[in-house]
């Protein structure tokens, strides 16, 4: 008998492209300003320096944390993971905290006062859509954005999933990915995660659930090293577009 399968997708980068949704916020909400400057005009007033910076380090970012980075720091080298983990590990706590607070505080007012134009800084990838519409193998989203943000795009996209397939505002997905399988009564190995960070996915591979590192999203040259030392399985967008999850592993 074949043994059941489950999926769990992450969001920003697998699913979505956000990047200009996350410069505006983490640029406005750190400056403190107006929501009506989370539009393209105000985009184009943010200085380019940091608009490319951000856009570089965004690869190495794991959670909203991680985006204060290139607000505090615009010329250290960062070439890998590690650089950026030993900068980040460096901004007091404190000061963190404090950008995570208002950046999400002004990402909600923006929600709430001009929900369309939030949600038209959100792409889903070509063909991304009618994937998640006609996928039959049970599917879950984990995801470090806030779940009903997920569940607000994907409907505007026009595909309608459960709230309690979505897990939001995960930092770290081994708790999740645990519930899921106790959840879906499935093993480790029976679980698939697709995600375009490959700390996630080296995390995952090691917990024993089946792991792909998604290149299509954000990643820099350093990944493919970190991905070929660990063994990690890369899967492109065409590729998983067309993956039939009930023949994987057989």
């Amino acid at each position: 008998m074949e043994k059941k399968k489950v999926v769990a997708l992450d969001f920003d980068g697998l699913i979505c492209d956000g990047l200009k949704e996350c410069i505006l916020v983490a640029w406005n909400g750190y400056h403190g300003k107006d929501t009506a400057a989370f539009s393209d005009d105000g985009l184009a007033a943010i200085p380019q320096w940091f608009a490319e910076r951000f856009g570089y380090l965004r690869n190495f970012a794991k959670h909203l944390g991680h985006f204060y980075v290139p607000l505090v720091d615009s010329d250290t080298s960062i070439i890998s993971q590690a650089d950026f983990d030993a900068r980040y590990k460096r901004i007091p706590g404190d000061d963190v905290y404090q950008f995570v607070t208002k950046v999400s505080h002004y990402r909600q007012l923006v929600r709430e006062e001009m929900e369309e134009r939030w949600l038209g800084y959100h792409t889903l990838y070509p063909g991304m859509k009618d994937f998640l519409a006609s996928i039959k193998t049970p599917a879950y989203i984990v995801t470090a954005k806030d779940r009903q943000s997920v569940l607000s795009i994907l409907k505007r996209a026009g595909i309608e999933m459960a709230e309690e397939r979505v897990y939001g505002d995960r930092q770290a997905k081994l708790e999740a990915f645990a519930d899921i399988a106790r959840k879906e009564q499935i093993a480790n190995e029976s679980l698939y995660f697709f995600d375009d960070n490959v700390l996630n996915v080296i995390e995952a591979k090691n917990e024993n659930y089946n792991a792909y590192w998604a290149t299509w999203g954000y990643n820099i040259p350093n990944h493919y090293v970190l991905a070929k030392q660990n063994s990690v399985r890369g899967i492109s967008l065409p590729t998983f577009l067309q993956t039939e999850f009930e023949m994987l592993s057989q």
